[in-house]
């Protein structure tokens, strides 16, 4: 018999995927991100943490809420919602950021928006919670600011509408919440899931949340980091890709109940430490649209989503920009962003897929109940819409 050794490679490959779908069609216990049980999405290398902690400086913290259970009383419960919170750097009130935003569809709130559009730049951290939270989250951001003749910052504070799960009209997030977030937050891996502000949310009508992930770039000496955090809230079920396969048509079979996406949003922050400009981190907050596209979304009539992009190369001190003095700002070359912009998408539709994956379900008011995304079904449906790599017949 003649060594093939062409043919030995195709058929080893096609082991090697009978192998994986079968690890792939066992029970999966608890939850797990995207990558742990081997969806690699796109083509860029993530971060160490695949994380938006990848990018230096940055941090996050959560506060989230729950209490209670049974029929809704409002301004009693149950409760489940919270804040996440995303420093920049930790010194955002006097040293400003470039950023840029984007809002494809804007049934929705995400202050500091209009600022950012018209003067380019974010001097706040970033916090995100439930519709009728922004005003309380708004005034303890407002407290962090300088106290002096210069003008104040402005706050940023996104929501998404939780009322499926938690007594929103309630307005149970506190002064004490935000600051927790804040206090809490760290450089190291985001929790996900049903945490802070994402924790009554819900995605593709399955528990959703807070997800996260990040790309790293090897460009021309130097290496860079795109970081994508999402709380996701939005999504039909039938329209729910993963990695290009259609997942949600396929579930929709297993007859679970259906929660109706009322009202459903997204809130996309991207970070990076490459140098960048005003208007090209706008050009990187409409590509978040793309990665949110790739996971089936068509940001509906009543959906609200909104993207904040920022820049931790340049820092802006606050003195030199109210009182006209002179500062410097670096960027890529133009023509050097390609890499940039590819990254933002596979970040965000990772991150999307990552909040499905980690949140567990839930049960809130009036005992509505929102189920996780089973697991274990998803990755048989994914094996089953792959092909094995290579063709022996050719």
């Amino acid at each position: 018999m003649t060594f093939d050794r062409r043919r030995f490679m195709q058929l080893g490959a096609l082991s090697l995927f009978a192998s994986r779908a079968s690890a792939a069609q066992a029970t999966v216990v608890g939850r797990h991100r995207a990558r742990e049980l081997g969806i690699n999405i796109g083509r860029l290398p993530p971060g160490a943490l695949n994380a938006i902690t990848d990018v230096p400086g940055v941090e996050v913290g959560h506060s989230t809420i729950i209490s209670g259970h049974g029929a809704l009383e409002v301004g009693k419960g149950p409760v489940r919602t919270g804040v996440t919170a995303i420093w920049p750097h930790r010194n955002i009130a006097v040293e400003f950021l470039a950023c840029g935003v984007d809002a494809p569809n804007g049934n929705g709130e995400l202050s500091g928006m209009l600022q950012a559009r018209n003067l380019g730049i974010l001097n706040s951290p970033i916090c995100l919670t439930n519709t009728s939270s922004v005003g309380m989250v708004y005034d303890t951001l407002q407290s962090l600011q300088p106290n002096d003749d210069l003008p104040p910052g402005r706050p940023v504070v996104g929501e998404t509408w939780d009322a499926e799960l938690n007594d929103t009209i309630g307005r149970h997030v506190s002064e004490a919440h935000v600051n927790e977030a804040l206090d809490s937050a760290n450089s190291g891996p985001v929790a996900e899931g049903a945490v802070g502000g994402g924790t009554g949310m819900i995605c593709y009508e399955y528990k959703g949340g807070i997800g996260s992930a990040s790309r790293r770039i090897d460009t021309a000496g130097a290496t860079h980091h795109v970081g994508a955090l999402v709380q996701a809230n939005h999504g039909s079920r039938e329209l729910l890709r993963i990695d290009g396969v259609p997942v949600g048509a396929e579930l929709i079979k297993l007859g679970e109940p259906k929660v109706i996406p009322e009202l459903n949003s997204i809130l996309m922050i991207i970070a990076t430490d490459a140098p960048f400009l005003p208007h090209q981190l706008q050009r990187l907050a409409r590509r978040a649209t793309h990665g949110l596209a790739r996971t089936g979304s068509i940001s509906g009539n009543a959906s609200g989503d909104f993207t904040l992009a920022f820049s931790t190369a340049n820092r802006i001190p606050r003195e030199s920009f109210y009182r006209g003095a002179p500062y410097q700002m670096q960027s890529i070359e133009q023509f050097s962003i390609y890499p940039y912009l590819e990254a933002v998408s596979e970040a965000v539709e990772e991150a999307i897929i990552n909040a499905l994956f980690m949140a567990e379900g839930m049960t809130g008011v009036n005992g509505n109940h929102v189920p996780a995304l089973p697991l274990t079904e998803t990755l048989e449906i994914m094996n089953r819409h792959r092909r094995p790599p290579g063709n022996i017949d050719d």
